[in-house]
């Protein structure tokens, strides 16, 4: 079955280039100034958005469509989401395969059209196919309440509200009768070749004056082998279908997402250039997701929302035995919103969320996980304009309850706490914020955001050292920033930043062992306070010329435990994080070059310890691709060109049993056929 798969996709690949050698070069030049087509319920403003959030909040707010994430031509998600400003993405961390840290640090919540992603969110995501998705958003401030819930979900262990953003991922929907199949061939070096397929199609049908809708359906596939001494090889297979109808003021949308593959977890190298032996994998590592979502419009000042969804997640993680374990994992939630307009300068935003989550099997730090947990929130949001929406005010509370139905704790019987496991409510994460957006004049835009936080004491499972009491923990956060547009060609801004945080749950060096034999750390508590500055500057030059630059600068990254006072800047959190990006067209080619530099850091923590005094970080990375589309009758074929990481640079972002060097130069080339 499996060469006949092959077979069929080598037969595909070989009908795109005999196709591009037939066809003939007739389209018009490309303007990159034309506003590009969006549904409506993707645009930041529109109130059939489910993620619509405050003007004054949608100051930090970076957008990547389907064009820009085809012009960056990652190699997956993470490889994309590490080109978005202020974002430093690490790999790999044995039990989690990337971190990330946003403007210098705290947790990220996940959202695929509706579904709120679990914890294993990083190892869901390495297989999700760029082609599935449309457009994704990054909200670069937890101060957008209404989206989802302020606290983690998933296992008990998560109490403590650290969350600074969102990423947000809507996948693909067809705008008329259109397909598209896709297929590359790329080596990286010194590693064995890599391929993958990509298959695509979707109609519209129905009246726009009655019953319209769409239906879509994707399947893709991706092989990346390696060699045995590095071991960082993947594969995955995953198929998407999707549809909507509207009728009236009544608007419904359901997707379907079914993954599945292997996932190899590279080998260290360490200090001396000794290969650690250990072959950590996961195989098979699957994914389910079933999501929603619709409106009622009432009329254009009332309109309810509403999104369920359900996500099922399967592993079979290997760590130097040929005995597998069994880790099984399933998120369900809800989101009921209602948007009323007054007086049409007056916004009220009411919602309420809830989200269950089951684990069941040995998964990250635990040899044993059996938990039901669930976090109930409502939130409330009022935004007002004034002087003709020349100054918007906005005020918002959330108020979010985990609740334990029950879940495993420390298996030391001294240590544990009987009752944390039936019934059990962990204390509420209460959330104020404050907005503001002034428009200066028609070139300046000011902002400014407060976020005040009150987030419970930690989880029972928090197990501290001599049982000391662990405290609420609280946090205030604050960021202002400034916005000019001179021209098409120069806007810039920038962004002021601080985050602190009082009686931050943090583990310790000190560890202790279970009745099983299993090794955990002790808990404590820090205040730490992160500030920076981030600039961006963007523009269009002749209208065939699209670039963008940023730099995100981080000030202090403090952390104070028993009266001493540390700071991680250049130690374990990068100074400095450059991106950019430049995109020309000219008449049927497209150019896209793309650039990142990190600065260098000589600190890395995981469960085996802190590792001090390595070379991390310091890199640059430049990434480039040569597009030619070509006309053949109603269809057009584009072939690409492209590099990554075309210096060689083999950098290293993390060291745990060892070094994990990029790949280094990759090259590779695609065919896509369109209609």
């Amino acid at each position: 079955m499996k060469t006949k798969y092959k077979a069929l996709m080598s037969f595909i690949t070989a009908l795109l280039f005999t196709t591009l050698l037939q066809a003939q070069t007739v389209l018009e030049q490309v303007d990159v100034n034309a506003t590009p087509s969006i549904r409506e319920d993707l645009d930041l403003s529109s109130v059939t958005n489910l993620y619509q959030i405050e003007k004054s909040a949608q100051f930090g707010v970076e957008v990547l469509n389907d064009k820009e994430i085809e012009a960056y031509k990652p190699k997956d998600f993470f490889d994309l989401i590490n080109k978005v400003t202020g974002m430093d993405v690490t790999y790999q961390g044995r039990k989690h395969p990337y971190f990330i840290k946003m403007r210098g640090g705290g947790d990220i919540t996940y959202i695929l059209d509706g579904a709120i992603l679990p914890g294993t969110s990083d190892r869901i995501l390495t297989k999700l196919p760029m082609a599935a998705i449309e457009e994704i958003q990054i909200v670069r401030t937890a101060t957008a309440i209404t989206i989802a819930p302020s606290i983690d979900i998933g296992a008990s262990n998560s109490g403590s509200g650290t969350s600074v953003g969102y990423i947000i991922i809507r996948t693909k929907h067809p705008k008329k009768t259109q397909g598209m199949i896709s297929a590359f061939l790329e080596e990286a070096v010194s590693q064995p070749s890599a391929n993958g397929q990509n298959i695509y199609l979707g109609t519209t049908f129905g009246d726009a004056s009655s019953l319209n809708g769409y239906i879509g359906g994707m399947l893709s596939r991706t092989d990346r082998p390696s060699k045995t001494d590095w071991f960082d090889g993947s594969n995955a297979k995953a198929g998407m279908i999707n549809g909507g109808l509207n009728y009236g003021m009544f608007t419904l949308n359901l997707m379907g997402y079914k993954d599945s593959g292997r996932f190899e977890m590279q080998k260290g190298v360490k200090t001396d250039g000794t290969i650690s032996n250990v072959e950590w994998y996961y195989d098979p590592i699957r994914t389910n997701v079933i999501s929603l979502d619709g409106n009622l419009l009432w009329n254009e000042n009332q309109i309810t929302l509403f999104s369920t969804s359900k996500i099922n997640y399967y592993q079979d993680e290997y760590s130097g035995s040929t005995t597998p374990k069994n880790y099984t994992e399933t998120t369900q939630t809800f989101s009921l919103r209602h948007k009323a307009r007054f007086f049409e300068d007056t916004l009220i935003n009411l919602g309420a969320q809830k989200t269950r989550s089951k684990g069941y099997g040995p998964n990250l730090s635990k040899s044993y996980n059996n938990y039901d947990t669930s976090v109930t929130g409502y939130a409330i949001s009022i935004e007002q304009s004034l002087f003709n929406d020349a100054l918007v005010l906005d005020a918002g509370y959330r108020y979010d309850q985990k609740h334990i139905n029950h879940s495993t704790a420390a298996k030391n019987i001294s240590l544990s706490s009987p009752n944390a496991n039936n019934n059990v409510d962990l204390a509420p994460a209460k959330v104020i914020v404050l907005g503001m957006l002034y428009n200066i004049n028609d070139t300046f835009q000011m902002n400014a955001r407060y976020y005040r936080g009150d987030e419970g004491s930690g989880d029972f499972d928090l197990v501290t050292e001599n049982n000391s009491t662990l405290h609420p923990e609280k946090q205030n956060r604050w960021e202002i920033g400034l916005k000019a547009e001179f021209s098409q060609a120069f806007k810039p801004s920038i962004t002021y930043f601080d985050v602190k945080i009082q009686n931050e749950k943090t583990s310790t060096n000190t560890t202790y062992t279970d009745l099983e034999g299993n090794e955990y750390y002790y808990y404590t508590e820090q205040d730490s306070h992160r500030k920076g500055v981030e600039f961006i500057i963007d523009g269009i030059i002749q209208k065939n010329t699209r670039y963008k630059f940023s730099w995100t600068h981080m000030l202090s990254d403090e952390t104070t435990q028993s009266g001493n006072t540390s700071d991680s800047v250049g130690v374990s959190t990068p100074t400095n994080i450059y991106s950019a990006l430049l995109s020309h067209h000219w008449n049927d080619y497209s150019f896209n070059i793309s650039a990142k530099r990190v600065s260098a850091y000589s600190s890395s923590s995981s469960a085996m310890g802190v590792s001090s005094q390595v070379s991390l970080g310091d890199y640059t990375r430049i990434d480039a691709n040569i597009m030619k589309d070509f006309a053949f009758n109603a269809y057009t074929v584009t072939a690409k060109l492209y590099g990554r990481n075309i210096t060689n640079n083999q950098y290293a972002t993390r060291y745990t049993t060892g070094y994990y060097y990029d790949r280094g130069r990759t090259i590779g080339g695609e065919l896509s056929f369109a209609f």
